[in-house]
């Protein structure tokens, strides 16, 4: 069976090994051991069979709340998950073996031990935040889990700007669960936009009144998010 894939993209960030509606864990193939997605960047997974629609071509919903942008997808593919990395981490193959100091260079390393990288794994933990449904990009939860193998690959700067025009996003960042860091997720995520965005100093603004509305109550910890938020 033919693993779930996105077709003419670049090489993929990592495959799903563990798998929920509420978060995925990736392993990033060998040659990214050191190199997972970026702390709050914004990955997507497939579904099993790739297939496109465009919005045109599906029913009018009119409970249906429009993602609001500037820039729109024209092709989505259905059953697509995307998700913000909020944790990574390099680990040893087997659990039970922890591994050690040798007080050696990396180059050292790889050249007197080369098989000591082959039993490194690098994780990274992803939080779903949209899926694409009946054609329409829906800020919610997946309806099923992404499929384990499937590999995860980076989106595009014109996916990011949608995906991140909207305050419902901030919001499922702020809801995550507790062993989240949650504030320092929404700072890079919004950072990583505002790069995607070729630095436009308006979406800041834009964001920084969005999280103003949604911590309303929590002034100091508005304050301390909006200072990190400064180009």
């Amino acid at each position: 069976m033919q693993r779930p894939s996105f077709p003419n993209t670049a090489p993929p960030l990592g495959e799903i090994v563990e798998a929920s509606t509420t978060q995925f864990v990736a392993q990033c193939p060998p040659a990214n051991l050191y190199h997972p997605p970026l702390f709050g960047s914004i990955v997507k997974t497939p579904p099993s069979s790739v297939s496109t629609a465009t919005v045109e071509e599906t029913d009018f919903d009119p409970f249906e709340l429009p993602v609001r942008s500037s820039i729109t997808l024209d092709t989505l593919v259905e059953g697509t998950v995307y998700a913000v990395v909020w944790q990574a981490s390099t680990t040893s193959l087997d659990p039970s073996r922890r591994p050690m100091a040798y007080g050696m260079s990396e180059s050292q390393l790889r050249e007197e031990q080369p098989q000591i990288f082959e039993l490194l794994q690098t994780e990274f933990s992803a939080l779903p935040i949209a899926t694409v449904e009946q054609g329409r990009l829906r800020m919610t939860l997946p309806s099923r889990p992404p499929r384990l193998h499937a590999f995860v690959g980076a989106c595009t700067a014109e996916e990011v700007c949608t995906l991140t025009d909207t305050p419902d996003l901030l919001r499922a960042i702020l809801t995550a669960p507790a062993e989240v860091p949650m504030d320092a997720l929404l700072i890079a995520c919004i950072r990583q936009a505002w790069q995607a965005r070729e630095q436009d100093f308006s979406y800041l603004v834009q964001a920084g009144k969005r999280l103003a509305q949604l911590l309303h109550n929590e002034p100091d910890r508005l304050t301390a998010i909006l200072r990190q938020l400064e180009p």
